[in-house]
């Protein structure tokens, strides 16, 4: 086995070495630097000293054949002993045996990676574990595509092997620092056509591995290197080769993203080297950000880039007073060139190559302008109110010139930009914004993209309109025009929406107009905006207009009743629901008029004048239409929760008001209830009940409600189908008992007889496994054992059979139910040792002699300090949160693992 000298090749001069006597342990030496024979007594930082003694075989650099074996036992042998060592004298062992496996594989070593696992496996070292045996041999692995194989001499398919091999335990964490010589191999590589792609999925794994902020002056060596590839960049855009840009890009970007604190700290530098590098390296995230063409059509890489600018922005922004103020103004025009970037990405292409991109690429575009739009937001957080004055300068020049030869599409992005940052704007903040909102009666509007963001833009700033009400007249006939174009109709409703909402205080000079246009289109869709409008007018007109625009859809809500039910009578009825629901959420004549106080904004109070309100007399209008179809279609869960909401959104209207109908829903949820458990009724029977709990005139009809739900309810749980159909049914069904235990106890005290039956069903149904289903219930055990004191019945259930519940408790926090429950059960325990302390005491310790209970990674001893400190704390919530979690990992093997610590923060 000839190999190079150590001058040419240190790696492989290692193995010119014969051992020719070796006590104990010794610092191999570096590549290339063989000791003389009279190696002195080194100290390896284990407290153990001794010698290796390394000398050449003879003069041609051999080593004797009949010494292959004996260097490999030693070699493994000494491996084996340093696995618990010195880092440095372990590393440089593997460094050996890796350059020994890849000289002796083949005909000399049939089979050396399994020897290497069989030779760990079954060594039984003291004081050595099995994770310190699994890191020497996961190291031995990785270095070697380092040893001999990542150089340039080496076959193009071996050096890509190589660097997969590479690319594959850097994402298990590898130290920079130490694999930097292989990272510059990694860097030659990019430059090679055939290997391109590899050691771009290489680098890139480098740089994002999440270890890799803990080498910030590795990385920082390394970001010259990244600076280099501009001419591999410039090559693939100068041939249009997209995979080239893509592929430096990508390398670039995870450089960026991971390090962006230290690119600012470069920024700020007092070299200018470092200030150069950083410069260098953020203009080639914004050159990827600036790729030719349309995503996702002509690239599909400049979406990548979002991110970066995100973290960037937020990086200056959070960063100390000192520190923004140096930061801001060098990034200002990182900035602007980004808003004149992206303005270009943003933009469609021509109809005519538009008309012929997919769905699926229409879509991706329209997400990535979404993106954009997101940017930009980040962008004003360092530029501010001059992000403004640069769109507008550049939306003058392009109106200017828009009835010459400027495209369409530049007005339109530049549309979209600026509805993307209204959230942004001040309401007080008067300039360029006017001017912009007086442009746009002026444009000529035949282009359905084109008004499509004039009008986003409108409904974008309509809450900035509102203190601006002069804009109104501007915007408010391209709305109405809007709203009888089919293909840009639902945009023109939207903004109508988001106009009329914020614009109450203003609006009336235009509902006539408004009113109109509603009456002459589909207003189904304009339900909402209807509603708004008319709770500004009087009575008289409200009822007015109501008559002319709802009678023609209840006309044909009657006409739907009577016919056959079929999928489209179906959804045509559905429409009618929706649109009720619509009209009586916005139909509000009492509404606070400006909502919170403000200077800009007047706040007005209430009317009281006794006047029927417009929502109620619908109501009682269509109730017997709503009655005729309910008994038709009381089978149909899609009908029954359309008619449950369109109710909740009166009720949330009308309130108290509401009381009037209530005698006639509340029988008719009980009905659906019976036919059809749906979560819906429960959800709006909550309402009614808490609602009309202190009323006497209703009090028989809550209850008797109440009693129909408690007994369904509790029917479900005998279903042959068991409770996995219905776990949000019963959700539904514990968080109204949940709220009537909270605020009318006496309602459940006329249940007594259903009592024990409801405990039973809240104990079963924490065996169920949707959180959501879990924390609803665990809040009813709460404040049921929490109402033992009041109610009678409650308190007998919970002494004579708290056991069954404890013992639920207990087995869903050893880890028969998810830990993110851990909170809620923690608080039922609690209750339970407030109210229960005897009972409690009792009932924990039988757990504790019960071997493997709740699981059996628990010893006695932990469960005798569990029960001890539940009990201790049982008037302390947070406390007894954290004892209940401890006990919860430590039943689940998880306790102490810094899993376990990741856990405890997001439980």
């Amino acid at each position: 086995m000839r190999c190079q000298s150590a001058a040419t090749n240190p790696t492989q001069a290692m193995l010119d070495f014969q051992i020719h006597k070796i006590s104990g342990s010794a610092v191999l030496p570096e590549h290339g630097c063989i000791p003389a024979a009279d190696t002195p007594v080194v100290d390896c930082g284990t407290g153990f000293k001794g010698s290796m003694d390394i000398r050449l075989a003879d003069s041609k650099g051999d080593v004797p054949e009949e010494q292959y074996d004996s260097l490999r036992t030693q070699l493994l042998q000494k491996l084996v002993e340093f696995c618990g060592g010195s880092r440095i004298v372990l590393t440089r062992l593997c460094v050996a045996l890796s350059s020994l496996i890849l000289n002796m594989s083949g005909e000399h070593w049939e089979d050396p990676i399994q020897t290497l696992i069989t030779t760990f496996q079954n060594q039984n070292i003291p004081n050595v574990t099995d994770a310190q045996k699994c890191h020497v041999l996961l190291e031995t692995l990785r270095v070697l595509p380092e040893e001999s194989l990542m150089v340039p001499s080496s076959p193009p398919d071996i050096y890509q092997w190589s660097l997969k091999c590479f690319s594959s335990w850097v994402e298990f964490g590898v130290a920079l620092d130490e694999a930097m010589p292989a990272i510059l191999q990694v860097f030659q590589a990019v430059r090679s056509q055939q290997l391109f792609d590899t050691a771009v999925e290489t680098l890139v794994n480098v740089f994002s591995h999440p270890d890799s902020n803990r080498y910030i002056k590795t990385a920082e060596k390394l970001l010259p290197h990244v600076l280099d590839l501009r001419e591999v960049f410039q090559q693939g855009l100068d041939v249009q080769d997209v995979d080239i840009c893509q592929g430096v890009g990508q390398i670039v970007v995870a450089l960026a993203e991971n390090h962006t604190k230290l690119l600012l700290d470069l920024t700020i530098s007092t070299e200018e080297s470092s200030r150069v590098n950083a410069h260098g390296l953020i203009q080639m995230v914004l050159a990827c950000s600036s790729l030719p063409g349309h995503y996702p059509v002509d690239e599909n890489f400049s979406n990548l880039t979002f991110t970066f600018w995100y973290l960037l922005q937020d990086e200056i922004t959070e960063s100390e007073s000192e520190k923004r103020s140096l930061l801001i103004p060098i990034f200002r025009p990182v900035f602007f060139s980004l808003v004149e970037a992206l303005l270009i990405k943003v933009q469609y292409p021509d109809d005519e190559e538009y008309n012929t991109w997919s769905a699926e690429e229409k879509e991706m575009f329209r997400c990535y302008r979404q993106d954009i739009g997101d940017t930009m937001m980040y962008a004003f957080g360092i530029l501010g109110k001059t992000m403004l004055s640069h769109l507008s300068t550049i939306l003058s020049g392009a109106v200017d010139n828009v009835k010459t030869d400027v495209r369409w599409q530049v007005v339109e992005g530049l549309f979209f930009l600026f509805g993307s940052i209204a959230e942004c704007v001040d309401l007080e903040y008067n300039a360029y914004i006017p001017a912009m909102m007086n442009l746009l009666p002026k444009l000529p509007f035949n282009n359905v993209k084109f008004i499509s963001s004039a009008l986003y833009l409108i409904g974008s700033y309509s809450e900035w309109i509102n203190c601006h009400p002069e804009c109104l007249r501007c915007v408010v006939p391209l709305v109405l025009q809007g709203l009888g174009d089919s293909e840009i109709a639902t945009s023109a409703t939207l903004s109508l929406k988001d106009l009329t909402r914020e614009n109450l205080d203003h609006i009336r000079p235009y509902i006539p107009q408004i009113l109109s246009s509603s009456q002459s289109r589909d207003c189904s869709r304009l339900m909402s905006s209807v509603g708004q409008v008319l709770s500004v007018i009087d009575l008289e007109e409200i009822l007015q207009y109501l008559n002319t625009i709802l009678t023609p859809h209840i006309q044909q809500l009657q006409v739907l009743i009577k016919q056959e039910p079929t999928a489209t009578v179906k959804n045509n009825i559905l429409v009618k629901l929706m649109m009720l629901g619509s009209l009586f959420a916005a139909l509000d004549t009492e509404r606070d008029m400006g909502g919170e106080e403000s200077e800009s904004c007047e706040v007005k109070t209430k009317d009281n004048t006794g006047k029927p309100k417009p929502v109620m007399v619908i109501l009682q209008q269509v109730l017997p239409l709503i009655q005729e179809l309910v008994a038709k279609w009381i089978s149909d869960c899609g009908i029954v929760e359309a008619v449950c909401e369109m109710y909740k959104h009166a009720l949330k209207t009308l309130l108290d008001d509401f009381s009037p109908v209530s005698q006639n829903v509340c029988p008719m949820l009980g009905q659906m209830y019976q036919t059809v458990p749906h979560p819906a009724i429960l959800d709006l029977a909550k309402q009614l009940i808490i609602m009309h709990s202190d009323d006497k005139e209703m009090n028989d009809t809550i209850k008797s409600l109440l009693g129909n739900l408690c007994e369904k309810t509790l029917q479900l749980y005998q279903a042959p189908q068991g409770l996995q159909n219905y776990t949000d049914v019963i959700e539904g069904f514990m968080n109204l008992l949940s709220q009537v235990l909270k605020k009318c106890k006496r309602l459940l005290a006329s249940e007594s007889s259903s009592i024990p039956g409801l405990y039973h069903a809240a104990v079963a149904a924490l065996c169920l496994p949707e959180h959501q289903t879990v924390k609803a219930t665990c809040s009813f055990l709460t404040e049921f054992s929490s109402a033992g004191g009041e109610i009678p019945a409650i308190k007998q259930v919970i002494e004579n059979e708290g056991h069954l519940l404890v013992d639920r408790v207990i087995r869903a926090i050893g880890g028969e139910s998810p830990r993110g429950v851990t909170e809620c059960l923690s608080d039922v325990l609690l209750s339970l040792g407030k109210m229960y302390t005897d009972s409690m005491v009792r009932w924990l310790n039988e757990m504790v002699h019960r071997d493997g209970y709740p699981s059996p990674r628990v010893s006695t001893q932990d469960k005798e300090m569990f029960v001890k400190f539940v009990i201790r704390e049982r008037n302390n919530k947070r406390k007894s949160r954290e004892i209940v979690k401890e006990f919860s990992l430590k039943c689940r093997g998880l306790y102490g693992t810094e899993y376990a610590a990741q856990a405890l923060k997001m439980i």
